[in-house]
């Protein structure tokens, strides 16, 4: 498997159960070593896998992601470097760090780089996946508030407060799809889509249309765009629109 074979690397983000599925970057410039990370990490994860620097720094710019696997010798820059150049853009997203280089000294830099975590050399694959999962818990716990234009989704609470700081109940069906939604913000989901993330199997795909309009009538209508053809993204509502 390498980094140009799309089938392998690359889930097609129409697949519903894949979308609740935390992405993963990996940076590994060792065909082996990356070839065996992206046949154990597929099952749980949405990863991707690039070869240097250069290339994840493209993908940041593409692409949202929930972490980062990094390998510290990479053929076009100190993985070191990497980590700092992504902390001074301002992504906070957590990096893990794997490295041949175990000495105290090596780790300190590591994590003084901007790294939130440090695995050296050879490792074994459940403990690198249980530091991933240790690292988003931590993440998606800072993230469980969701800016939407001047609106803010409380998640953790089924929560969405106004501009103006009023809070507004959403009930557990309503918070669901919201929160399908704020999954990636920029993308169009179809109503398919939007089901089988926040819904049970059996419900129709008008369900959606149902719950997007309990949404707007507590809220405002283009805090849930509609895009003809496709079926719905988040909106971009700001402090003036009429509630």
């Amino acid at each position: 498997m390498n980094e140009l074979d799309d089938s392998h690397n690359r889930y097609a983000l129409s697949d519903p159960i894949k979308l609740l599925q935390p992405s993963l970057l990996l940076i590994e410039d060792d065909p082996q070593m990356g070839g065996i990370l992206m046949e154990l990490l597929e099952d749980d994860y949405r990863a991707h896998w690039v070869t240097t620097g250069k290339a994840a720094i493209h993908e940041f710019g593409m692409n949202p992601y929930d972490a980062v696997i990094v390998d510290r010798r990479l053929p076009d820059m100190d993985g070191l470097d990497f980590v700092r150049s992504a902390r001074r853009e301002g992504i906070t997203v957590p990096m893990l760090m794997l490295t041949a280089l175990s000495s105290t000294e090596e780790i300190v830099s590591g994590l003084d780089a901007g790294a939130n975590d440090y695995l050296s050399k050879p490792f074994r694959f459940e403990e690198l996946n249980a530091r991933i999962r240790s690292l988003l818990r931590g993440y998606q716990a800072q993230q469980q508030s969701h800016a939407i234009g001047d609106w803010t989704f409380k998640e953790h609470r089924g929560l969405i407060e106004s501009p103006s700081g009023i809070n507004i109940q959403l009930s557990p069906a309503e918070a669901s799809l919201l929160k399908a939604l704020c999954i990636n913000p920029d993308r169009v989901f179809t109503r398919k889509e939007l089901l089988m993330a926040a819904f049970s199997r059996d419900a129709g795909e008008g369900t959606i249309d149902t719950y997007v309009s309990y949404i707007r009538q507590k809220t405002v209508k283009g805090l849930i765009m509609t895009v003809r053809g496709k079926g719905y993204c988040l909106g971009n509502p700001m402090e003036s629109d009429p509630i």
